[in-house]
């Protein structure tokens, strides 16, 4: 424990002097009385209550004016309570294959809208990051509470080149709580060539130190892409493999991966930049992807099923201790102490003290 003014616990000092005084007060009553008064007529003249009576609204009250001098400091301490611990990477592919107009206005669009719904139904206690990916991925909000600052980086998304799901990954991974010096896997990192870190500089977010990855709570990485995944970190690997990879990474760190695929069966025919190409829908990557972590690809991502995963993401309860001033208990306890005192004293005495 704690104290914010622990100067003011020498206030605690005037509890045995108070008591000291009431002391002295009862033995010059007791004195006075032997003096101005006959011994054999006090006894039938003065009734004294049983001393229970006396000493229990008294310890009532010195307790309470004890608690009140000790809330004065301000303690500070550390109970066990329930924390939402749900964190999740919303990771929204920004590819220029993205801009295929099968959903309106095109697919990008779709995709930020459906990230925008899914924070608005997300418990408001839950973190939630942002990143965004293409050749490589970014990481644009760490997991926070703050919605606006979410809503606000999911405005500036902006179509970029190809498609690399497992750096989005990946870097969704490390985003989460306790994951930030994880090192990716060595497969997907090309011989000879040191690939740049997007969270250099970027702060891990507060844990307990040293936990097994599966004490870890649980976290989620939500893919909003339409599947199609033609970059990899390491051009010498099939992009399946790559894929495989990514996903086992994160099941080993305790991380679910759920998506949101973006297109209509088909695939669509986009301009871009003058020119007319075919765009492919493969929302089987995406499932397999979810499978082989224990999450779930849902398509089409209607409001019902927004609120469904964001319901199953959003609470993670730990019991964990949060710095709590508890002043105001003490108060309130000490403010109880003395309607009981003043009860009993009512009761017994017929007088409140």
């Amino acid at each position: 424990m704690s104290f914010t003014w622990p100067a003011l616990l020498r206030l605690l000092l005037l509890v045995p002097l108070f008591v000291g005084f009431l002391l002295w007060i009862q033995r010059r009553r007791a004195q006075t009385a032997k003096a101005f008064a006959d011994a054999r007529l006090l006894e039938a003249v003065v009734r004294r209550p049983p001393k229970a009576h006396e000493r229990w609204p008294l310890a009532l009250q010195l307790l309470a004016l004890f608690l009140l001098l000790f809330a004065a400091a301000r303690p500070v301490a550390s109970p066990p309570l329930p924390t939402n611990k749900a964190a999740i990477v919303l990771a929204v592919d920004t590819s220029r294959s993205m801009l295929a107009p099968d959903l309106n206005p095109n697919r990008l669009e779709a995709a930020k809208a459906t990230a925008r719904k899914f924070i608005e139904l997300a418990p408001p206690t839950t973190q939630i990051g942002l990143v965004s990916f293409s050749d490589s991925a970014s990481a644009l909000v760490l997991p926070t509470t703050d919605r606006q600052k979410l809503l606000e980086a999911i405005e500036r998304l902006k179509p970029a080149q190809n498609t690399s799901i497992e750096n989005a990954i990946i870097t969704g991974v490390r985003m989460l709580p306790g994951r930030r010096d994880l090192k990716p896997p060595a497969e997907l990192q090309p011989p000879g060539l040191q690939q740049p870190d997007p969270l250099q500089g970027v702060p891990d977010l507060p844990l307990p130190q040293a936990q097994n990855p599966k004490e870890l709570p649980s976290g989620s990485v939500v893919i909003l892409s339409d599947g199609a995944s033609n970059v990899s970190s390491n051009p010498g690997l099939p992009t399946r493999s790559s894929l495989e990879i990514a996903a086992r990474f994160a099941k080993e760190h305790n991380v679910k991966l759920f998506a949101f695929p973006m297109g209509q069966q088909g695939g669509a025919v986009a301009q871009i930049e003058g020119r007319n190409y075919y765009i492919p829908f493969e929302p089987r990557n995406l499932e397999q992807l979810a499978q082989a972590t224990g999450g779930k690809s849902v398509f089409p991502p209607t409001e019902e099923s927004l609120r469904a995963i964001a319901r199953e993401l959003g609470t993670v309860i730990r019991w964990e201790g949060t710095q709590t001033e508890i002043s105001f208990l003490l108060s309130a306890l000490a403010a109880l102490l003395m309607v009981v005192a003043a009860g009993l004293s009512l009761r017994w005495q017929r007088r409140v003290p």
